[in-house]
């Protein structure tokens, strides 16, 4: 007999048990029902940042989502550059954004790649390499009107760019008529006179881009 009411005693306490977590589950239950499901559809929407979008021209929309710009739906990688009709390229490092259309006068447009703000516009590409050229003469030392040559590379100049030889007189660089072009390797060689006795200060010129000063003396 005392078994019997043990027995019951341990059903009526499970029993209440499991009445009172309904009662408190129910609240819970109730509020969440009672909220609209739009308003539960745009709380969801809101917990993610909406992507950023950077109209470039010429019909062509990027977008930028987790901090990072989009092309075609991909991603574009840090040091990426594509020529697709349009010129983009994205900084080493995945900060800037650069952006060009069609047209040979239209400067380049900087983005924030990880906002999509405006950061303003640069005329040189991004890419391009810094223009430079070395000089090197086949002789220090010549006799007058002995030819010499003259050889050095040409980093970031188009092939094809006139290299020109140019003399110290009397204070004033004076472009001599001895040019040369920039062959397909990046290389040019010049062939040269030189007729003023002493020690005479040359140097080569394509464009703005000036090499090293360097001296060969005529006996």
């Amino acid at each position: 007999m005392r078994h019997t009411t043990h027995r019951r005693s341990t059903l009526r306490t499970a029993t209440v048990s499991v009445v009172a977590g309904a009662a408190l589950l129910a609240p819970a239950a109730a509020a969440l029902a009672s909220t609209p499901a739009p308003q539960r559809a745009a709380a969801a929407q809101s917990a993610a940042p909406k992507p950023v979008k950077i109209d470039i021209g010429a019909g062509v929309t990027l977008s930028v989502k987790d901090g990072k710009p989009y092309y075609k739906g991909r991603a574009l990688k840090p040091g990426q550059t594509v020529e697709d009709g349009i010129y983009l390229h994205l900084s080493a490092d995945g900060k800037r954004l650069y952006s060009k259309t069609q047209g040979g006068g239209t400067p380049y447009a900087i983005w924030d790649a990880k906002t999509g703000k405006s950061l303003g516009m640069q005329r040189t590409s991004p890419t391009a390499a810094k223009a430079a050229l070395t000089a090197k003469p086949s002789a220090t030392s010549v006799r007058a009107w002995q030819e010499l040559r003259i050889t050095g590379k040409a980093s970031g100049i188009k092939v094809g760019s006139k290299v020109s030889l140019q003399q110290k007189q009397h204070g004033a660089w004076k472009t001599l008529p001895a040019t040369t072009t920039v062959n397909k390797s990046g290389t040019y060689s010049l062939r040269a006179k030189l007729g003023l006795k002493g020690t005479n200060e040359l140097r080569m010129k394509s464009g703005a881009t000036l090499s090293p000063v360097f001296a060969v003396t005529v006996r």
